[in-house]
């Protein structure tokens, strides 16, 4: 089993949704949530419920947002030796705010994960950890980005296997960040809008069509996993492509998570070597599940609820 380390962002989350239209300069009634969030924080406990030993690498602010995230990985069982606490940073912060009938508007303050670094530190405890696969969030610095992906070019290996990188294009501003080490990225994933910035695309106007696959392998990415909500997902595995329908839940909750729910699915899949069918079918429950819940991880997924899923027809 490969040991993963996740490095990127580890937030917490404000999510505000009011069911009254949204006026502007109006007061609504509503809900207001406050969860743990952030992409690598998300991937590292998707996959350590799903069987994986994972790790986090990240930065937190010596503040109460800080102590709740670290506790929060640490119930998960996520090892946290490469979580940082700075003394002059704060925890990132994602605040999510919708209205029925309306789209949602995102604001975001995550500084902090500039000082996410490879340093000589990173490189021991990743040799301690015996890491074989990263799990990289695109929030990370050009020149950490770099530094990882030199790692990935020099064929450094830390544990049994050749070292694997998953790349998450993470939000539409900073999709192209990682356009210079696509051919190096083993396995990307992206959602619609993230894949439309990257095309340089209008958002919305993106469809899962083996045109959308070309263009992506015209890019270098040799291997890729794209979300479009309800209109289900592509993915295309070397040359081969793949179009499947979304599993709809009875009803959705939240959509916030479940493109990297989708993700971890068809990573645990693919790292244990199933068929590319078996890692989109893992990929679309995590995702179903995912959005039926206000979490942005679902505690009911492990290995053995998605090997016994009842997958809809």
């Amino acid at each position: 089993m490969r040991t993963v380390l996740s490095i990127g962002s580890a937030s917490v989350d404000i999510k505000a949704f009011s069911y009254q239209e949204d006026v502007q300069n109006a007061y609504r009634e509503g809900t207001i949530d406050l969860v743990p969030g952030g992409v690598a924080r998300g991937m590292a406990i998707n996959l350590r419920q799903l069987g994986f030993t994972t790790a986090i690498c990240s930065v937190v602010g010596q503040d109460i947002f800080g102590e709740y995230i670290r506790k929060n990985l640490e119930t998960a069982q996520v090892r946290t030796e490469l979580l940082r606490t700075s003394p002059n940073g704060t925890t990132a912060l994602f605040s999510v705010m919708g209205a029925q009938g309306a789209s949602s508007s995102c604001i975001y303050s995550n500084a902090i994960l500039s000082q996410i670094a490879v340093d000589a530190d990173f490189l021991q405890k990743v040799e301690e950890l015996k890491i074989d696969t990263f799990v990289i969030d695109s929030n990370l610095s050009i020149e950490t980005l770099e530094a990882l992906y030199a790692l990935k070019a020099a064929g450094k290996t830390f544990g049994k296997h050749p070292l694997f990188v998953f790349q998450n294009a993470t939000s539409p501003d900073i999709a192209r960040k990682t356009l210079p080490w696509a051919p190096l990225i083993d396995l990307f994933g992206a959602n619609e809008f993230e894949a439309a910035a990257i095309l340089e695309e209008a958002p919305g106007s993106l469809l899962p069509t083996e045109e959308t696959a070309s263009r992506f392998r015209a890019l270098g990415y040799r291997s890729f996993i794209i979300t479009f909500g309800d209109r289900g997902v592509l993915v295309g595995i070397g040359d081969k492509t793949w179009i499947e329908k979304p599993y709809i839940p009875s009803s959705v909750v939240d959509t916030v998570g479940a493109g990297d729910a989708f993700a971890s699915g068809f990573l645990y899949g693919h790292l244990r070597g199933k068929s590319e069918k078996a890692c989109i079918r893992y990929g679309l429950a995590c995702a179903r599940e995912t959005i039926a819940t206000r979490e942005t991880v679902c505690g009911i997924l492990t290995a053995e609820f998605l090997e016994n899923y009842d997958h809809p027809s």
